[in-house]
């Protein structure tokens, strides 16, 4: 009797664990796309960002400065603007979950702090008439070897004449043009992953949009959505596949700069021997 020889097992297409929050492709690690653009574009402006939630926080403790030691007033500085980055990435992380909810079924049962956000998401989605066709799916991409999880494909009778288009949802203190290499580099990925796991060509976007999603007041936390509109404003990043395509290529020139980072730290690493010093060594 023959024996069957044990079948390879194939690595699937994309996982991602959100215990490390990383990707992995075709069984090997694989970088995500805000990953690289968070490492491959400048960000000057956070520098005088994290200093101003230093001092934000001081001035609202008052109180208790009196009794810290400078090590421990310097280590709450220090880490005082990653935890107001990590407050808004919670929220943005439940707002998304709830939009995606209310996208798919028409209803949802949002917490009260979030309810603002959902209410003017809804308003959104009946204003512009947007019928959503892929939600919250992972992406990768082989050949520049990245992976990615866009928020939403849909189409609108007046969005890019009622063809598919990509959304990115962000609940943001602004939004920004930066936004254009994530849509692109989501657009130009070679494939998706669904439900089931299994992997299926992507479909053509041919324009991308960035949506502010924003409560519906401006009281307490919320005031630092001073001066921007209420409820969730849809702004144009490309209006056709080639504008996508440009933008691409930002997004390529971003994922390069991250990906050779760790070339770039060998280099300078020590001193050159000038010759006068070898003469005399020997």
């Amino acid at each position: 009797m023959t024996k069957k020889k044990p079948q390879a097992v194939v690595p699937a297409a994309l996982t991602f664990s959100e215990a490390s929050h990383r990707y992995r492709m075709d069984g090997k690690p694989v970088r995500g796309v805000t990953t690289l653009i968070g490492e491959g574009v400048p960000k000057g402006q956070l520098i005088p960002w994290a200093g101003k939630m230093a001092g934000q926080w001081v001035a609202e403790h008052r109180d208790v400065l009196p009794t810290m030691t400078d090590e421990e007033l310097i280590g709450v500085c220090t880490k005082a603007w990653r935890d107001v980055r990590d407050s808004a990435g919670v929220t943005g992380t439940r707002v998304h979950d709830m939009a995606e909810q209310l996208a798919t079924t028409g209803e949802v049962e949002a917490d009260e702090d979030i309810t603002g956000y959902i209410e003017g998401y809804a308003q959104f989605l009946d204003d512009w008439n947007i019928t959503p066709v892929l939600m919250e799916r992972p992406v990768g991409n082989r050949e520049h070897w990245y992976a990615g999880k866009f928020d939403l494909f849909a189409t609108s009778p007046f969005l890019a004449g009622g063809k598919l288009v990509q959304i990115d949802l962000k609940t943001s203190k602004g939004v920004y043009g930066e936004t254009a290499l994530q849509t692109a580099a989501y657009a130009r990925a070679e494939f998706y992953i669904d439900e089931s796991g299994e992997p299926h060509p992507l479909p053509q976007v041919h324009a991308t949009y960035v949506a502010h999603v924003t409560p519906m007041d401006r009281d307490g936390e919320h005031a630092r959505y001073e001066g921007r509109p209420l409820g969730t404003s849809l702004y144009q990043l490309a209006e056709s596949p080639e504008q996508i395509d440009e933008h691409f290529q930002w997004f390529l020139a971003a994922a390069y700069t991250a990906k050779t980072k760790k070339d770039r730290d060998v280099l300078a690493r020590e001193p050159l021997t000038h010759p006068n010093q070898i003469e005399k060594a020997a």
